[in-house]
């Protein structure tokens, strides 16, 4: 969301009409589930994607027409029948796709714009928008109980911020529709380590959606020219190394530095933040010295137990480059709450 949010507010900012199209429904095999976005214009595509193919080339197009009308719409799409013949769109699902038209000449539309962008850069919130409605009116809903945007009465308010929401849903709420999303920041993953399996482990994090962070203690490895797309920090040992950062539960810790004693001394230190993933890159043996090691330290089995160790998905990894898809797959299946594979290496 985030991105597509910087995306939205430049090209409001360069004087360019231009449309939101989000999932709001899933139903059966589809490309995309709810929450997934592009932002498209008079001219096409700018970023994101709905799924792809011939499903999106109709997203695409009433986009377009958003930016001319400027009227919000919903648009149903099934994935068989017609679409099917003449596409590769054979999943058999549904999807709508709510379209959301943002003007230049919307001083308002572009000042929640702005703030949505902001707080995903920050604590985040909840955007709230009626569902479905003839123009683009968003509610943002802050952590702290504020709110800005289009106003709720207060009763809609309370139930709209306490909805469970994983993501991105559909809620009722006192005769009403409302389609919510959370706004926040992408899921951090700090890589400890700069070494040889840290850069494509880097490289693919950023491509599919995570803030990348690097530390080392040296700064050979922990650079802007080793790692472009990553915050890079040098730390001065590895005994403190997590306490700047804030880890959250939203952080995915990746543990790969250049022996033994430093991957036990980092995965110690993982431990005590609240971290939403912890993996350590390492034979089984290694992984029976460290866990031995963090028992007579006084660990519990329960907070070993949130260890992913070896690091990564058992996919037969050799090269750097596998051994980094081997830990992303593990991360994103993490992520999207995937049930654990038959596939995956036994803990």
């Amino acid at each position: 969301m985030q991105e597509m949010l910087r995306v939205l507010c430049s090209e409001l900012e360069a004087g360019r009409p231009v449309a939101l199209a989000t999932v709001v429904f899933q139903k059966g095999s589809a490309p995309r589930g709810a929450g997934s976005r592009l932002v498209a214009g008079e001219r096409g595509l700018i970023g994101g994607t709905t799924g792809g193919g011939l499903a999106e080339a109709q997203v695409i197009a009433a986009c377009a027409k958003a930016c001319e009308t400027q009227e919000a719409s919903v648009l149903d799409i099934a994935m068989d029948g017609t679409l099917a013949a003449r596409s590769e769109m054979i999943c058999g699902g549904q999807v709508r796709v709510l379209i959301e038209p943002f003007s230049p000449a919307d001083a308002e539309q572009g000042q929640t714009a702005k703030q949505a962008l902001r707080a995903s850069e920050g604590e985040g919130c909840r955007i709230i928008r009626p569902y479905p409605s003839a123009r683009t009116s968003w509610t943002l809903l802050f952590e702290d109980g504020s709110s800005e945007g289009a106003p709720l009465d207060t009763a809609t308010k309370a139930v709209l911020r306490s909805a469970p929401l994983d993501e991105a849903a559909l809620i009722p709420c006192i005769g009403a529709m409302y389609f919510c999303e959370r706004c926040q920041a992408p899921e951090r993953m700090i890589i400890v380590g700069g070494g040889h399996v840290s850069r494509p482990t880097a490289a693919i994090a950023g491509l599919t959606g995570f803030a990348v962070h690097v530390l080392d203690d040296r700064p050979e490895y922990a650079n802007k020219d080793r790692f472009p797309n990553a915050a890079v920090h040098v730390t001065p040992e590895y005994a403190d190394c997590f306490g700047p950062l804030h880890v959250t539960s939203r952080d995915y810790i990746v543990i790969v530095t250049r022996g033994h004693l430093y991957d036990g001394i980092t995965v110690a230190q993982a431990l005590k933040t609240s971290a939403g993933y912890i993996g350590m890159i390492g034979s089984t043996r290694k992984r029976r010295q460290i866990y031995a090691q963090l028992l007579e330290n006084g660990f519990t089995e329960q907070d070993l137990a949130r260890i992913h160790a070896p690091i990564g998905l058992d996919i037969g990894a050799e090269t750097p480059e596998e051994i980094a898809v081997s830990i992303l797959a593990e991360c994103i299946a993490v992520r999207r709450h995937a049930p654990a594979p038959v596939s995956w290496r036994k803990k």
